[in-house]
């Protein structure tokens, strides 16, 4: 699985509000419906937001995995804003989040949002991703740095 397989450089930004968690969330949906990726912003806000409510998708090393499935979505799709300053996400370590890493999975294909979850967290345990994507610039450069550090653990 390749991450940037699933994340279209039109879903990569670096310039979203910083804010709580729902506001980001917010914000976060509302850049996708403006770039075309989803129509129905409330429904799927709904969605992240309710799983966020079973526990928060804020991991360790300052990266969040929010998701949901959703009837709109085709195929499973990845979105992925970076904040320079850090949020607060209630994360396990309690550290700030710097990268949040939207998937968006099908209602149909619940297994290949389970398997990018589990890719990333291999990633996040076995590489220094998150450290590298807080520095990237540019679309282009998230995805050198997803494929460079995806090569050494497959």
């Amino acid at each position: 699985m390749k991450i940037c397989g699933l994340l279209e450089k039109d879903h990569i930004f670096f310039d979203l509000k910083p804010g709580d968690k729902e506001s980001v969330l917010k914000n976060f949906v509302g850049a996708l419906k403006a770039r075309g990726l989803i129509s129905d912003e409330e429904k799927l806000l709904e969605g992240l937001m309710k799983r966020e409510s079973l526990g928060s998708t804020g991991l360790e090393r300052g990266i969040a995995v929010p998701h949901t499935l959703s009837d709109e979505m085709k195929q499973a799709s990845l979105a992925l804003a970076v904040f320079q300053e850090g949020i607060e996400f209630d994360a396990m370590d309690q550290m700030p989040t710097f990268v949040l890493l939207m998937i968006l999975g099908n209602n149909d294909d619940p297994g290949t949002q389970l398997k990018v979850l589990a890719h990333v967290c291999r990633l996040v345990k076995e590489t220094d991703i998150i450290e590298k994507l807080k520095t990237a610039a540019s679309p282009s450069e998230v995805c050198c740095i997803f494929e460079e550090e995806e090569a050494k653990i497959i």
